[in-house]
């Protein structure tokens, strides 16, 4: 079907709210008609992210920003993944169809202008189990599985101590924080050294493999999630692992090959920042 160029600009716009790597926003996008490319942009990718996880995964989150602003647009999508990647910058093709989009992805576009990234301490009211399992739906639907576990918590807190204390001795540590987030997410939890004690939760969102499309399709879990628990009413705080995903030592508590750290709980105040 023929989509007017605006309606697919516009979506784009959406997909620029996405969650990123120290907000770098590290993707292109090429509109060929009907069908959309999405491409990955290494000349934003942050220096400690030697692996390229943290790139996919924002990637990945715009992608499912954009088809969820399609959707809430009335149009259905399917999309093709590409091979890994090499020197070949390209990580999928979205095609727009005739088919009616899904209701159930039509309906996160009203949390993506809501969603925010939560630093502060949040309630000490728990996340009930109904909600909690919508959660881990929402990442199953794209062969990712997120998990809850308290065991997290105490990994995060030993590893920002730890991490606090060593990269205060690492110039070109701070400098890249200025350079990419101004003081952004990582550095003010670090300043934090350790999470607030609250009644947030930690989720892992874990793959089977570990290859692109993995980590993609991790990054479109991600945004799933968090759409969905802001049209809860939850604060979320996405948490990368460490360039080598080694610093929590997670593979003894969770299943397969953890990619990145949600914080979810109820928010104790109003949002200060749209992101």
């Amino acid at each position: 079907m023929m989509i007017r160029t605006g309606r697919l600009e516009r979506a784009l716009e959406h997909a620029l709210r996405a969650p990123s790597v120290h907000n770098t926003q590290p993707w292109r996008w090429q509109l060929q008609g009907d069908v959309i490319k999405l491409f990955a942009d290494f000349d934003k990718q942050a220096g400690n992210d030697r692996s390229r996880r943290d790139l996919l995964i924002s990637c990945g989150a715009a992608l499912h920003h954009f088809l969820v602003a399609l959707a809430h647009d009335g149009h259905d999508a399917y999309v093709t993944y590409l091979s890994d990647l090499g020197d070949d910058t390209s990580l999928a093709t979205i095609t727009v169809t005739d088919a009616p989009p899904d209701p159930a992805t039509a309906r996160l576009f009203g949390a993506i202008e809501r969603r925010h990234t939560e630093r502060r301490r949040m309630s000490y009211r728990p996340i009930p189990t109904p909600l909690r399992d919508a959660l881990v739906t929402s990442a199953q639907r794209f062969g990712a599985r997120l998990v809850p576990t308290p065991q997290v918590r105490e990994a995060f807190t030993v590893a920002f101590t730890e991490a606090a204390e060593r990269e205060r001795w690492i110039p070109s540590h701070t400098t890249e924080l200025r350079i990419w987030s101004h003081q952004g997410v990582r550095g003010r939890v670090l300043a934090d050294q350790r999470p607030p004690e609250d009644a947030a939760e930690f989720f892992v969102l874990t793959t089977a493999e570990d290859q692109t499309r993995d980590r993609l399709r991790v990054g479109e879990a991600l945004s799933s999630v968090l759409l969905t628990a802001t049209n809860a009413g939850l604060a979320t705080m996405p948490l990368s692992l460490d360039p080598d995903g080694e610093v929590l030592r997670l593979d003894d508590v969770t299943f397969g090959h953890p990619q990145i750290v949600v914080r979810t709980g109820w928010p104790l105040a109003a949002p200060r920042t749209r992101r």
